[in-house]
């Protein structure tokens, strides 16, 4: 164990696994991206977006099925409020791939998945502030800030010129 760095940025507490899981889901969101925005280009964003739910939806019930038929029924019993919130995650995801299938045909794919992923963390860090993960608050620092001023040139930079 490193005793020279302290914190929750020490070498020995780094969730490497984690870390690594969240590249790979970012690789996928990137490519997922790509494949929403050339769907968009040929049937139209809002569309695209409907037709990608759809499928989205269908797939994942069957899934569902297979999961229940080896979980058993009672394993999945689901509260009003959380079948709440999850209609109200599914709306949001149905404008997130309207605004991505639109928007990525302007900014290009490495500008919208950048300025998708400043938002992503402009979130994280007020509920990270907040504490609405159920996680200890992690106040906002001039680290963090300049993190997100960083982020924030990184977009003016890959934003393609017209």
């Amino acid at each position: 164990m490193r005793q020279s760095m302290k914190g929750i940025y020490s070498v020995d507490r780094l969730p490497l696994t984690g870390v690594a899981i969240a590249l790979g889901s970012g690789l996928a969101i990137g490519f997922q991206a790509t494949l929403f925005t050339l769907i968009g280009r040929t049937i139209g964003p809002v569309r695209a977006s409907l037709v990608l739910n759809i499928t989205g939806g269908i797939l994942a019930g069957l899934i569902l099925l297979g999961v229940i038929g080896i979980q058993g029924h009672s394993e999945w019993q689901i509260s009003r409020s959380t079948l709440l919130s999850a209609t109200i995650a599914v709306g949001m995801g149905i404008g997130i791939v309207i605004g991505i299938a639109f928007s990525f045909q302007q900014t290009g794919v490495a500008a919208g998945v950048a300025t998708l992923f400043l938002g992503q963390v402009l979130i994280g860090i007020i509920v990270d502030a907040l504490g609405w993960s159920g996680g200890e608050p992690i106040p906002l620092d001039p680290r963090r800030i300049f993190g997100l001023l960083v982020m924030a040139l990184a977009i003016v930079l890959l934003v393609r010129e017209t």
